[in-house]
This record gives structure tokens, C-alpha cells and sequence, in this order.
């Protein structure tokens, strides 16, 4: 293939003449390398590695179908070893939902990784010859269709590159243009590297973008953190209850007595418990099991009557169908409901399954609901607005992992609650990476956020996505924390992602008519 730099770098010579399975394997390790940037490793040098390495095998094989199988294998190589965690979740219940790890690990990360592949086989037509416009196009593409991953068929970003800047200044970047536009920068800064050559200058540019991506997000984090002028404190409480003993009937008083105790007494203005913590839905203010009554009102004594944030369940009856809401309840004195929240993107499979009556009707249920054909999705985002607690979005589990849905009508939030139960995920990199994007969204939103996980990783995040508070995974006990004040909000949270899709379709679109008026 001919180039349009100055020359091609030796190690791409190398690479290019590598036999099929060589490529192929060069092209999955270096995928998977990606995975390295990501918590609980954080190793975000491996973004500067694996991107110029994928892009020298993406030149290496010319026509469209290997272009996408290029960026196929190579998001396959990133999902695959990024996404091992979500089998922790079949082997709580092996015998029944074992057999389904292959398929649901290997097919989830095959069909995401099409979107890899589909950006790789566009970019090609766009720029079929190597160099830095052919990097550019590619940078584009794969962010616009990392993008689209984040809303086609209920969409799922988990693993996105951007996350693999977490821990140092560049994640602030986030807050001006979102973690898409986060994707775009890593991109080209590591598609430059790839370029090289004899002329240094796309390298001197990497760098040059890298270093000023840096230092900007440094700037930001100088930024003084002011706790709210109310001191308003808040206690997590992480209980810890295994996934495979907390619904036992011998072991549920264990943990709501053990979470009860870590309510109960000290200087607070609100509690917050983990997602589904309580056997009791918000219609029910009380439900025996066995020979023990839970209730409403012990969650009440035990916090004072001041606000407690409980993840439950709720059901709305139909004539012939129940449907259940994974739900957050706000309790107030002597038991009373204040406030709720049902929860609005589900996991697939997890949580609902598609056709959900006709699939209840056949025995089939989630994995992670428990109710015949699984949860159904509440309104929408919301604001939960009570009196003497300051205005709160709350966020169930996977809902953080959305960028574009904490935005809301009404009243700007003053913080953040996410409530989760990561315990199906024991102690992989999934609560670690859970808690990152968390982070990502303290950062895009300039709010602090409250999370209180069943088995960890419980947290105070302040509104620039650093950790104030953390109590570690498989710990139970409890946080104290004074909120942090809101910063104004940042870029993204008021824009959101049009202006990123906007820049994208139009930058393809030109480069486009460009490269074919020049071939013509």
C-alpha cells in the first residue's frame, strides 16, 4: 500500500509481514492491552501501546472485510478480557445458570465488538491509504460508533477507552466534552504515535496534545472543593451480604439487623442503604418471613426518623400480570414513604428479558430480578425533592454507566446517590470499574456523589470524580461524609452529546467528499 507520511515506521514493516494468525493474534493482544488502562489496574501507558498497534495492523490488511475484522478482533481482544467479570454472576447459581457463560461472555462481546468492525470497514472506505488523515478518519469513526453502542438496543458503554484515564488529570477532560469526545482525543493521540516516521511531527503533536490535555485537567483539579455551608452529613451503610446467602431465610435478619446496627446512633442527616437491601416492597409496610416481621418503621426507629434512602422493590398489579420495579424508597418518620424512584435502564438479561410475559409463561426468568419475566422500566430520570434534604438524583446500579441519562427536568440536582449491589461480581475488576464510571459521571455532572454498595466498593466521590471515602469490597460497616457543595455546571452537563454527534457526522461527511473528489 502506498503512504502519505514521510515513512512507515519499522515496527508496522514487521508487523505487515506477519502470516494470518499472526496478525490476528498481534491484533488481539493489543485489544486486550486496552484492558490494562482500565481500573482496578489503571495502567494508562497500555492506551499509548495498543491503539498505534491496531492501527499498523488495520494498514497491514487492505479491502474492507479485513479492515472489519481488524477492528472486530480488536475489540473483541478489549471486551472479551474487560467483560470476564460478568460471569461472576452465573456462578452464584451455577447449577442453573453455569452452562450460559460461554455464550452470554463470548456472545456479548462478539456483538459489541461489530461496532469496532463496522468503524474500521467505514474509516478504510473513507481513507483507504495509511498515514495521519487515515488516522484521523479512524479516530472518528470508532467514537462515533463507540457512541452509538451507547444507545442502540438499550445500549452498553462499559469499557469505553476514555475510562482508562481515570485516575489522572486527562479524566477531567470529560466535564468539557464528555466521555465520547474523551474516546476521539485518546484516539488520535494514540493513532499519531502509530504515524512515526522519518517526519516526527505526528509524534511531536501526540505529545503535544497528550501534554495539554493533561495539563488542563490539572488546572481543573486545583479547584478548591467547598463543603456544603449546612454541613449536611450523610452515612452509607455497606452490609455486606454475599449474593448467595442474602436472600436465605436464616440469613436475612443477619443482615438487616447488621445493617440496622450500623443505622442506629451517631450524628447524621441521612442514610443511605444499598439496592434491594430489604425484603419489604414500598406498597408493603411490613412482610414476615419465617418467624420475623420487617418493616418500614424499624429502618425508621433506627435512623431517628431522619431520611433514609432504601433500595427495594415495588409492584404495580395489572389484571393479569404483576409488574415489579427495582425501586429506591425515601422513609421518613414512623415509616412513611417521602419520596420514590423506579429504576429506568434495566439489564438485559439481568434484569429483563425481552417478551418477558410469553418468557414467564415458558418458566424462563432473569438472572438477577428473581420475579417471573423480570423488571420492568420506571419513567425516567428524576429529582427527588424532600423537605430539609437537598435535591438528589438517584441512580440504581447500571444506570450509572449512562452519560446522556442524568439529565434531568426541573431543578439542577445537588447530588448524586447511585445504590448498587455489585455482589453478583465478588471481588473482580467489575465493582472497580462500576465505581470509575460512577466517577466519570461526579465529573461530567460537577456534583458530589454518594454511593452505598452491598459488598463494596462504598464511597464519597467529590464533584471532580476523586475519592474522599471509600470502604473496601467484602467490608461491612458504614461512612460518615459532609457533602462537598456543587460546582457550576460543567460544559457537558449542559450540552450533552448533540454537539459531539454533530462534529462527528460532519468531520465524516467531509473527509468523505474529500477523499472520493481526490480519488476522482
Amino acid at each position: 500500500m502506498n503512504s502519505d507520511i514521510a515513512s512507515i515506521p519499522q515496527a508496522y514493516r514487521a508487523l505487515a509481514g506477519l502470516r494470518r494468525w499472526g496478525r490476528f493474534l498481534v491484533t488481539l493482544i493489543a485489544g486486550a492491552s486496552l484492558t490494562l488502562s482500565q481500573q482496578p489496574w489503571g495502567f494508562w501507558p497500555a492506551l499509548l501501546f495498543g491503539i498505534p498497534v491496531i492501527v499498523w495492523m488495520w494498514w497491514a490488511r487492505p479491502g474492507f472485510k479485513q479492515a472489519a475484522f481488524t477492528g472486530w478482533t480488536a475489540g473483541f481482544g478489549m471486551l472479551i478480557f474487560g467483560l470476564y467479570w460478568i460471569a461472576e454472576a452465573f456462578l452464584v447459581d451455577i447449577a442453573r445458570h453455569g452452562w450460559m457463560i460461554p455464550f452470554v461472555i463470548g456472545g456479548l462481546a462478539a456483538g459489541l465488538s461489530l461496532f469496532w468492525g463496522a468503524a474500521f470497514a467505514l474509516a478504510r472506505w473513507i481513507a483507504p491509504r495509511p498515514g495521519v488523515i487515515s488516522v484521523i478518519v479512524l479516530a472518528l469513526s470508532v467514537t462515533a460508533f463507540e457512541m452509538a453502542r451507547t444507545y442502540v438496543l438499550t445500549g452498553f458503554p462499559w469499557g469505553m477507552i476514555a475510562y482508562g484515564w481515570m485516575d489522572t488529570p486527562v479524566a477531567q477532560l470529560t466535564a468539557y466534552v464528555g466521555p465520547h469526545m474523551l474516546n476521539l482525543v485518546t484516539l488520535l493521540i494514540g493513532g499519531l504515535l502509530a504515524c512515526n516516521g522519518r517526519s516526527g511531527w505526528p509524534t511531536i503533536a501526540a505529545g503535544t496534545a497528550l501534554l495539554a490535555s493533561w495539563q488542563i485537567g490539572a488546572i481543573r483539579l486545583e479547584q478548591e472543593v467547598i463543603p456544603r455551608p449546612d454541613g449536611y452529613t450523610v452515612r452509607l451503610v455497606q452490609p455486606n451480604a454475599p449474593q448467595r446467602e442474602k436472600w436465605l431465610a436464616d440469613r436475612i435478619p443477619v443482615f438487616y439487623d447488621r445493617a440496622l446496627g450500623f443505622t442506629a446512633g451517631g450524628d447524621y442527616d441521612a442514610v443511605v442503604w444499598p439496592e434491594t437491601s430489604v425484603p419489604q416492597r414500598i406498597e408493603t409496610p411490613a412482610v414476615q418471613i419465617a418467624d420475623r416481621i420487617y418493616s418500614w418503621m424499624d429502618i425508621s426507629r433506627a435512623a431517628g426518623g431522619r431520611p433514609a434512602l432504601i433500595g427495594t422493590r415495588s409492584t404495580e398489579p395489572e389484571p393479569d400480570w404483576i409488574n415489579w420495579y427495582n425501586a429506591l424508597a425515601v422513609v421518613g418518620q414512623d415509616g412513611a414513604i417521602l419520596a420514590s424512584y423506579a429504576k429506568h435502564s434495566l439489564v438485559p438479561g439481568g434484569e429483563f428479558l425481552p417478551f418477558d410475559r410469553t418468557m414467564s409463561r415458558l418458566g424462563l426468568r432473569s438472572v438477577a430480578s428473581g420475579t417471573s419475566g423480570g423488571f420492568v422500566p420506571g419513567p425516567g430520570p428524576a429529582t427527588i425533592q424532600i423537605d430539609g434534604m437537598p435535591r438528589v438524583q438517584p441512580l440504581i446500579c447500571y444506570e450509572a454507566i449512562f452519560p446522556h441519562e442524568l439529565r434531568t427536568d426541573g431543578p439542577r440536582p445537588e447530588w448524586i446517590v447511585q445504590i448498587t449491589n455489585d455482589a453478583w461480581f465478588g471481588k473482580s475488576s467489575g465493582p472497580w470499574q462500576h465505581l470509575a464510571q460512577a466517577r466519570y459521571r461526579a465529573i461530567e455532572q460537577g456534583l458530589p456523589l454518594a454511593r452505598a454498595a452491598n459488598t463494596g466498593i462504598s464511597a464519597f466521590v467529590d464533584p471532580y470524580g476523586r475519592l474522599m471515602q471509600t470502604l473496601a469490597i467484602g467490608e461491612a460497616g458504614f461512612l460518615d461524609g459532609v457533602l462537598p457543595a456543587p460546582i457550576a455546571a460543567p460544559l457537558y452537563a449542559r450540552s450533552g452529546d448533540l454537539p459531539g454527534v454533530v462534529l462527528l457526522l460532519a468531520a465524516l461527511s467531509g473527509f468523505a467528499a474529500s477523499m472520493r473528489r481526490g480519488r476522482a
